[in-house]
């Protein structure tokens, strides 16, 4: 569906949003069902996308390194797209449109991160995309770090038409084929804002986020059509 697009019953909608407060940003994001409550399928994929995040979440302890938390993200992610028949193993490869050297980032290159498009997340400060602390030095987190994780996943079969037309691709797109015809247009984030303190890993976006939790927020709503 387009940015522009009417939403309407079915749809999810995605909203990147968030505040500043004297000077430092925060950055948040939550996917939300137009009509209230998710689809099966939605359920599915925006489940996988919330344990992925608890991965990182996990993961993200001072001492511990920035490349195990998007490892473990992606390791989630990928485990369950392959249950969803969105990837032929957890290791499957494609010929990626854009330049990318698969032996110096074999990550890039797999079926399952197809699906995933974007990075784990990024530093936050006085910017809403600050240079993450944790990129510098032995590029673990410390104190003091501050930072978003917003793990994702998003199916269309238009971002899979555009692959360029060899045998692997070919050999891939035949594979989920089915699962994306299933899992059309469905697209979802999940981001919050941390930082690290003397305690540990502190999520300092606390608007809800787990599947229920939205479900009845949205029960709440009002009606009114906006014209």
């Amino acid at each position: 569906m387009k940015d522009r697009a009417p939403a309407k019953p079915g749809d999810l909608v995605v909203i990147d949003a968030a505040t500043q407060y004297e000077g430092y940003a925060a950055d948040v994001t939550r996917t939300i069902p137009v009509s209230g409550t998710y689809t099966d399928d939605q359920k599915k994929i925006y489940q996988i996308v919330r344990d992925a995040q608890a991965a990182a979440e996990r993961n993200s302890k001072p001492g511990m390194s920035a490349k195990a938390a998007s490892d473990s993200s992606i390791a989630v992610r990928a485990k369950g797209l392959v249950a969803l028949g969105l990837a032929e193993s957890e290791t499957a490869t494609f010929d990626p449109p854009w330049k990318v050297n698969c032996s110096a980032t074999p990550v890039a290159c797999t079926q399952t991160y197809f699906w995933m498009i974007h990075g784990l997340g990024h530093g936050i400060g006085l910017a809403v995309h600050d240079p993450a602390q944790y990129y510098y030095g032995d590029k673990t987190f410390k104190e003091g770090d501050a930072f978003t994780i917003e793990p994702g996943i998003y199916v269309s079969q238009a971002m899979l038409d555009a692959l360029g037309d060899t045998p692997k691709n070919r050999a891939f797109k035949a594979k989920v084929k089915e699962a994306v015809a299933r899992y059309q247009n469905t697209g979802v984030r999940i981001e919050d804002s941390y930082i690290i303190t003397d305690k540990g890993l502190e999520r300092v976006s606390n608007a809800p986020r787990e599947i229920d939790e939205i479900e009845a927020l949205m029960k709440k709503r009002s009606m009114k059509v906006v014209p």
